[in-house]
């Protein structure tokens, strides 16, 4: 089946991954899962991000899920691209980030700082695909061969839910709900609900409510997934099951 969603060129040409390997600084890999391109890339030996072997520099932490907990990796970037920001990154820039969505800035100063979430309008700076978790650990595992970075991704435990950060509108073209099951599109007049960006499945914490982001949150260089890519990867995950 194919995508009637049409995105900018340029975010395609920068987004789709055609290398053995993605940018390993963007989402928490699962070590199991790593092949040889990808462990030079967490050794250090190319780009953490592009996997060029030239005019490398300190580049900060990678990290890998393991059954034990998450790992960090000291890895290096090339002069072209851009160290790993901290896990919670700045505080002020990341409040922009959701008040630019719409949200109120004293409302999430508040929240974030006593670890609560706080709810940030959905359709403005992007829409949300709300997956069931199973499904949404599945296509979490596929993203990375598929772009070569990954938005934020978020984890609701209560609704036994992840949740993607797509562009706004990047999934007006996609199937009927009755042929994506347990896929729920977020749109205009929706809200999420964010934790701080430093609760993260790397960082061990949580939220209060009991979200966390399963990705590293990079709004500023990344801030959604291609949507293209992840309908690729839904469709994928359910011919697998063989419910497609």
């Amino acid at each position: 089946m194919a995508t009637a969603e049409l995105e900018p060129a340029r975010a395609a040409r920068t987004t789709m991954n055609t290398a053995d390997a993605p940018d390993v600084l963007s989402f928490f890999l699962d070590l199991a899962n790593a092949s040889e391109a990808i462990e030079r890339r967490l050794d250090g030996q190319v780009c953490a991000r592009c996997g060029t072997a030239v005019g490398l520099r300190p580049g900060g932490h990678a990290y890998t899920r393991t059954p034990d907990g998450c790992l960090g990796w000291a890895v290096r970037v090339c002069g072209a691209c851009w160290p790993a920001a901290p896990l919670g990154g700045d505080l002020m820039a990341a409040v922009a980030w959701v008040v630019a969505a719409g949200a109120v800035e004293e409302d999430v100063i508040d929240a974030w700082r006593s670890r609560r979430a706080v709810s940030v309008p959905v359709g403005r700076s992007w829409d949300v695909v709300r997956v069931s978790r199973p499904l949404g650990w599945a296509v979490l595992a596929r993203l990375p061969r598929h772009v070569a970075g990954i938005g934020p991704v978020l984890e609701v435990p209560a609704r036994e839910t992840v949740e993607f950060l797509i562009p706004p509108g990047a999934a007006s073209g996609w199937p009927a709900r009755r042929e994506l099951r347990d896929v729920f599109r977020v749109g205009p007049r929706g809200t999420s609900q964010f934790p701080a960006l430093d609760l993260t499945l790397a960082d061990g914490r949580r939220a209060c409510c009991g979200r966390r982001w399963l990705t590293r949150v990079e709004p500023h260089r990344r801030p959604t997934t291609h949507g293209g890519a992840l309908l690729e990867c839904l469709l994928a995950e359910y011919r697998r099951r063989g419910e497609l």
